[in-house]
């Protein structure tokens, strides 16, 4: 009975990490390939659930590391995230009542001071975030 039970979690688990390649489930696979030695082997059923259950997790915290780290996919930067820490160039006017424009990195973006100072044109910002559509912006001295 017990070779079905560790042949059917090897082979389902196998088939849902075919299915996902997202290594959902590669470490039970590799867990009932041991129990199923353990079988084998004419160990009892106490034994192989122990197998079972220390190589998958030492295959857990073995792999998840590894694979996050390897398989991790390539992040696009958007303006949205690209301008915050950039310096900018003010092109109209903010002060506390009224967005400015500032032009960051060849685009132009509402924006807003931090702390409701005025920044003229022609001076120059850092760019601390993105609130909404426009940016929050502090003066800097270029």
């Amino acid at each position: 009975m017990m070779l079905w039970i560790w042949l059917g979690i090897t082979i389902i688990a196998a088939v849902i990490e075919l299915i996902t390649i997202d290594l959902v489930s590669i470490w039970f696979t590799i867990g009932g390939i041991g129990a199923l030695i353990a079988y084998a082997l004419g160990l009892s059923q106490t034994i192989q659930i122990v197998v079972f259950v220390i190589l998958s997790i030492i295959c857990i915290f073995a792999s998840r590391p590894l694979a996050k780290k390897y398989l991790k996919t390539q992040t696009v930067s958007t303006n949205y995230d690209r301008v915050i820490g950039q310096h900018g160039l003010v092109l109209k006017r903010i002060d506390a009542d009224t967005r400015g424009e500032v032009k960051v990195l060849s685009t132009q973006w509402a924006a807003s001071s931090l702390d409701n100072s005025t920044l003229e044109v022609g001076d120059y910002c850092e760019i601390l975030a993105v609130k909404g559509a426009h940016l929050v912006v502090k003066k800097i001295n270029k």
